[in-house]
């Protein structure tokens, strides 16, 4: 694996096929997850792959919510969507939590898979939590699938742009 190449070839997915993959593949992606660095090792994750039903009602609350959409497509077409949580409130769980997505969207990359990271799902926090019946903070979603698209790479800053330099 070329991490660097992998970096560079991800990218958020909205159209996917039909085709089934394996749970097993899916908990070996979260794995990658569970391996991201932590502060102070508090490893704050929590992940839950919901059902088919439950993914259909949490598409419909959005389309409810602000009609039709690309996102709530997505979470109905889509084979997995795994609901990110915080297990509790240290300062610095969501910079874990982040590199915790991140791992799980590049070893979904790195198996050829798609992938979209789901902030939007907030929106909707306290209806999931009578959905799923989980009482800590949802964080994020990601849908899990075989893509049906390769979208182009998006515009990125330079270096240059982005490193500030002190004397």
């Amino acid at each position: 694996m070329n991490l660097l190449k992998e970096i560079q070839n991800r990218r958020s997915v909205r159209n996917y096929l039909t085709d089934e993959i394996s749970k097993d593949t899916v908990l070996d992606i979260l794995q990658a997850g569970i391996m991201a660095p932590s502060a102070k090792n508090n490893q704050p994750w929590r992940f839950v792959i919901v059902s088919t039903d439950i993914k259909n009602k949490i598409s419909d609350k959005m389309v409810e919510l602000v009609g039709p959409n690309k996102t709530a497509e997505v979470i109905k077409t889509v084979p997995y969507l795994i609901l990110v949580y915080n297990k509790d409130n240290e300062y610095f769980n969501h910079l874990s939590i982040g590199a915790a997505i991140e791992n799980i969207l590049l070893e979904a990359t790195n198996r050829g898979l798609g992938t979209l990271w789901i902030g939007y799902i907030k929106k909707i926090e306290d209806y999931v939590k009578e959905l799923v019946n989980i009482d800590y903070e949802l964080v994020s979603a990601i849908a899990i699938g075989v893509k049906n698209e390769d979208p182009v790479a998006r515009p990125r800053l330079k270096l240059e742009d982005v490193l500030i330099e002190t004397s």
